[in-house]
This record gives structure tokens, sequence and C-alpha cells, in this order.
């Protein structure tokens, strides 16, 4: 398994949710941000610290978006 380091991962994610027309409205608490996806009209939330795969992923599936991001368990 690879694991690229923690703000690699985090900056990876933002930039695929931009290329996908994602973008960021505001702040939410402490620890996240709360983005508008436009393949599902709504807004989501995005943690500012995104330390795995399986959370980028995640967060990729709440914004409408399939996982992009090869995990332990995906086999790849």
């Amino acid at each position: 398994m690879t694991t690229r380091p923690v703000g690699r991962i985090a900056a990876a994610l933002r930039e695929r949710l931009e290329m996908a027309g994602c973008y960021a409205l505001r702040d939410a608490a402490d620890m996240a941000e709360i983005w508008f996806s436009p393949h599902l009209n709504r807004e989501f939330t995005v943690p500012r610290r995104v330390a795995t795969a399986e959370e980028a992923n995640a967060v990729l599936r709440s914004a409408g978006m399939e996982p992009a991001f090869p995990t332990s368990r995906s086999g790849r």
C-alpha cells in the first residue's frame, strides 16, 4: 500500500474536487469547511485534515463523485 503524506492527500482531494466543479463556500467549525457540489446541487463537509485514502474517498462520495484514491481494501 502506498501512503501519501497527510498534506498531500488533502491537497490532492481539494484539487480533484475543484477540477470537478465543486467549490468552498465557508468555514464550518474549527476542523471543517462547507463545500458545494454541482453534481448533487447541495452542500457537503470537507474536514481540514484528511489523513487517509478512506477519508478522502468518503468526501468524494458525499460530493456525488466516485472514489478515486486507492485503499488497502480496494485491491489496487
